[in-house]
């Protein structure tokens, strides 16, 4: 007889959430600030890690580091010719090609991780052609909400894209990015990951294999798969959801917390092929779960 198998990407071991931003510019291509500026105020904020990452410029971290008692990680925007790509944990500029795949492999080849930008911005909403981000392969996720985006054209929420890709089979985690140029940009969203110490190599290892959250304001505390029982813990969570393929809201539950159960339908729930949740807070808030697949053996 077949049974319901939930793949949960978070660790149910020792960790520690930590919260941080992978997308920030400063005066070396189109931000306003200087680094060690931009550092300042994120630290100032209790963030446990940051990376700064500007247009086609690599700054090196290493220059920086002492400075800070965040974890400072090495990126770079790759940005010309093409659909922004974020490159994490390389100490270099990757070259721009107007192939962005090559830009990917190049990036997967030197063991970082590429995050599709800000999908929805622009007058047209299409950064990144819808038809385009399924053809790409090595991506590590998109950005599900770029926080400069809520100043500028088109939609700061691209969680349309991210189902519309995660039922296609395309397998990309959820990130939420200030994408800083202004102090003003600074603490609209950002993620927290599971790790086991506050070094770039824990910190993007749970970012590879899932663990953590996107946010803008909703705290989440634990989540849990038991079978196939899904359970989470927020502070500030005022409804939560729990979303499949296409974007179908399968549950909703009003409060800080809610428990799950995905009904014992093999067949009928082998077709939503993933479940993720949905946090919705006050002011607007939320916070994004990364999927957790869903199997028939």
């Amino acid at each position: 007889m077949p049974m319901i198998q939930l793949l949960n990407p978070y660790c149910t071991g020792d960790f520690t959430w930590l919260k941080g931003n992978l997308h920030s510019h400063t005066l070396f291509s189109d931000g306003e600030r200087s680094p060690e500026d931009v550092i300042a105020d994120y630290q100032q904020r209790g963030y446990d890690f940051l990376a700064i990452s500007d247009h086609d410029f690599y700054v090196p971290v290493e220059r920086y580091q002492q400075g800070t008692t965040m974890t400072l990680l090495p990126a770079a925007e790759v940005t010309a010719l093409g659909p922004h790509i974020l490159q994490i944990g390389i100490p270099l500029r990757i070259e721009p090609d107007a192939d962005r795949q090559r830009v990917l492999d190049d990036i997967r080849a030197r063991g970082g991780l590429a995050i599709l930008n800000h999908p929805n911005w622009e007058w047209h909403f299409n950064h990144f052609r819808h038809e385009f981000m399924e053809d790409l392969e090595g991506a590590t996720g998109l950005e599900v909400y770029n926080g400069v985006i809520e100043r500028l054209e088109g939609s700061a929420l691209a969680s349309d894209r991210w189902d519309r890709l995660l039922s296609m089979g395309n397998w990309l985690w959820g990130f939420a990015n200030d994408d800083s140029h202004r102090a003003r940009d600074v603490g609209v969203a950002w993620n927290v990951v599971q790790a086991s110490e506050a070094t770039p190599a824990a910190i993007l290892q749970a970012f590879r294999q899932g663990q953590f959250y996107a946010s803008t304001g909703v705290v989440i505390n634990d989540i849990r798969v038991d079978g196939a029982s899904i359970s989470i813990r927020t502070e500030n969570a005022q409804r939560i959801r729990f979303v499949s393929r296409w974007g179908v809201v399968r549950a909703s539950v009003d409060s800080e917390q809610a428990q799950w159960q995905v009904p014992d339908e093999p067949k009928q729930v082998a077709a939503w092929r993933y479940v993720r949740i949905e946090c919705y807070g006050p002011r607007g808030q939320m916070a994004w779960m990364q999927p957790i697949k869903i199997e028939i053996p």
